[in-house]
């Protein structure tokens, strides 16, 4: 559109109103309104038409007017516990999709895992009237912020991670089961010494004991380590245990505390992407082979391990899917659906070559 076109006698040309839209496609306004609110009955061939009148106009539509008409302000909040991390980017991209696709913009905010930070977000979200919260909480016990969604104000359904009051809809993955997966397939290779590194932001430091406020995902997977210890029939050493800061320096602190041990594990899980950094850079300054001399499975396949050697077993989650999943719930919530729809999605166990199989 050249400058003689948007200029007439020295003036800018009005915008245009969505009566200009309706008479130009030769339908009523409320059709008009229909078609480009997204709501009501509307045939594919006005559709069509309107939003050809529209892109003909320049038309935007009013989302002030409109969030005020329906009540909706097409936006939902995403609350996150660390922005930095591969599962939460691949995540965050399947929320963004999946919001996309159904009218929807997401607005994410990030508290490095601190519990102060998520209930500002958590207020600043509500203000700024989103129509649904989605939260990975920094806490299993501090969440009556969260509460506020139940009967009244944004839904909230969490995601990564569960709370067990107030239940809370939410979506995780099957964590419990992949870190006992996990152990097995370290018993099976023969290993009888074999270490966790568990992080989490419920502690700065490094320790043997669970924090009292470690978050569900990583009790679910200490949990499920202790169940594939039974199975193999071994007793957990505490020396071998370590509940870490998820940050890089604790995580090679912690990690370098683990291979201090004498004996020392042959076999380390590590529960999250800073734990297995932690233990990669650890293993390198000992000069330990990963494969060989120490074996290792990590949580998430990120996209680094793809150009790490000896290539690393990993527990795979559906992280993407995850966003996908968490959204198609909450939307469910914003229109209506008040049943509990908490859904538990399938991880993978990939065993490539990072773990060595020796004589027990």
């Amino acid at each position: 559109m050249g400058e003689a076109d948007s200029v007439r006698d020295g003036k800018a040309r009005k915008a245009a109103r969505l009566i200009d839209v309706a008479r130009l496609a030769n339908v009523s306004r409320a059709t008009a309104a229909r078609a480009l609110g997204g709501y009501g009955i509307v045939t594919q061939d006005t559709q069509r038409k309107v939003a050809e009148a529209a892109q003909a106009l320049d038309y935007r539509v009013n989302d002030l007017a409109r969030s005020m008409r329906s009540g909706k302000t097409l936006t939902i909040g995403v609350v996150v516990a660390d922005i930095s991390n591969s599962f939460t980017l691949n995540s965050i991209r399947g929320i963004i999709d999946a919001s996309a696709s159904a009218g929807y913009q997401s607005l994410v905010l990030n508290t490095d895992g601190d519990v102060q930070r998520e209930k500002d977000a958590v207020r600043v979200l509500r203000e700024k009237r989103v129509d649904g919260l989605l939260v990975v909480p920094a806490s299993r016990l501090d969440v009556d912020h969260l509460a506020g969604g139940r009967g009244h104000g944004a839904p909230v359904v969490l995601f990564d991670r569960f709370i067990d009051d107030p239940p809370l809809d939410s979506v995780i993955t099957a964590d419990f089961e992949a870190s006992r997966a996990a152990i097995n397939l370290f018993a099976d290779h023969g290993h009888r010494r074999i270490g966790l590194l568990l992080g989490t932001a419920a502690h700065h430091g490094h320790q043997a004991s669970e924090p009292p406020d470690t978050v569900s995902a990583v009790r679910e997977r200490a949990r499920g380590a202790m169940a594939g210890f039974a199975d193999a029939g071994l007793a957990m050493n505490s020396a071998w245990v370590r509940y870490a800061g998820s940050v890089a320096p604790t995580a090679l602190a912690a990690a370098r505390h683990l291979l201090a041990q004498s004996p020392r594990p042959t076999a380390i899980l590590a529960g999250n992407e800073e734990m297995l950094l932690g233990a990669l850079a650890a293993a390198e300054e000992i000069d330990l082979t990963i494969g060989q001399d120490l074996s290792l499975i990590g949580f998430d396949d990120a996209p680094w391990l793809a150009v790490f050697r000896p290539s690393l077993s990993v527990v795979q989650r559906p992280t993407y899917e995850l966003g996908r999943q968490a959204v198609s719930l909450l939307l469910s919530k914003v229109g209506g659906n008040r049943r509990s729809g908490s859904i538990i999605l399938p991880s993978t166990l990939v065993n490539r070559a990072s773990v060595a199989r020796i004589d027990p």
